[in-house]
């Protein structure tokens, strides 16, 4: 059964090595801000989360691809599994883009800080039993932050929060499915999560056709009106021109090199995240996926100058 998994890895569990586990914490924590500050730039001009979320599982596959074929190789998987895993991935992504979109990087990251809470509540539907009242005990700063960052935030919306939500539990799904996954077929958290971006990108591709296909270009013609060779300096720099009054956008080169980015971005921080959850268990990732959200707010708060209110500097600190 699932919970005799999940009852066998813990009791299989050896020590965490500290030093490696904060390497990747810092390599996670960076990545995973510079995403966020690519991503909310791009979803400020081009109103596409499911392209742009489909964009960035897709840019994954420039490392995948090369990377399997000429240097590693793949071990044997479930595809059934995957799949499931896939799902939990793919949607929990568009989610969370969704939310970006919808909100800003402080709110939508504010909300995301109950992922523990989550973590727990899937662990208990995946057959870990109910935590202890230590346990439970302790999320309550993190509800009662998030209730207080949420009431005073002042561009609160009802689908950046429901996105966000959403997200928390199809993440703290997958984390929890993943730890089972990758015990079963006794895969890396790197392999694992190169697969299930595989399948993720199937899988959101015809959804996002459905959902954004007959708009797109007519959207990114609109916004791609610029001309010129890639800037690679303001390309590095997250430079995004922003097609204002006389002012023009981006070029189509430019624009796609610049979602591309932001997609190795989003490639590379969740796979060290998956590394991460190689040393923890699916609770331990989710904690500290929490505390890199301090990170990723106060660069959001900055980077766009939209400064949390009183309350919701309380509530993040609180919460977080």
């Amino acid at each position: 059964t699932i919970r005799g998994k999940l009852v066998k890895m813990a009791e299989e569990k050896k020590g965490t090595n500290v030093g490696l586990l904060a390497v990747y914490l810092i390599f996670w924590y960076g990545l995973n801000v510079q995403y966020n500050l690519y991503n909310k730039k791009i979803l400020n001009v081009f109103a596409f989360p499911y392209t742009t979320s489909l964009i960035q599982l897709g840019s994954g596959l420039l490392y995948i691809i090369p990377k399997y074929l000429l240097f590693s190789k793949m071990g044997k998987f479930n595809a059934g599994k995957i799949a499931l895993l896939s799902g939990f991935h793919g949607g929990g992504h568009y989610a969370t883009v969704m939310s970006l979109g919808a909100g800003s990087v402080a709110f939508a990251n504010v909300v995301k800080s109950a992922e523990p809470l989550v973590s727990v509540i899937m662990g208990i539907a995946f057959g870990m039993g109910m935590p202890s009242l230590m346990e439970c005990g302790s999320l309550v700063p993190i509800i009662a932050g998030v209730a207080i960052a949420s009431m005073a935030e002042p561009e609160f919306s009802a689908l950046a929060f429901g996105c966000a939500m959403l997200s928390n539990f199809l993440f703290a799904a997958r984390g929890t499915y993943a730890k089972i996954v990758m015990k079963e077929a006794k895969m890396s958290g790197s392999d694992l999560f190169a697969i299930n971006t595989v399948f993720a990108f199937l899988l959101m591709a015809p959804i996002t056709f459905v959902m954004e296909g007959k708009d797109v270009m007519e959207g990114f013609n609109k916004l791609c009106t610029g001309k010129g060779a890639v800037d690679f300096a303001a390309l590095g720099n997250g430079v995004l021109a922003v097609p204002v009054g006389k002012a023009v956008g981006p070029s189509p080169e430019y624009f796609i090199a610049y979602q591309l980015v932001c997609g190795m971005y989003y490639y590379f921080y969740n796979e060290v995240a998956f590394m991460v959850l190689d040393l923890l268990d699916p609770v331990g990732q989710a904690v500290g996926n929490t505390v890199k959200r301090v990170v990723v707010i106060i660069a959001g708060t900055v980077i766009f100058n939209k400064p949390l209110t009183q309350n919701g500097i309380i509530g993040s600190s609180v919460a977080i």
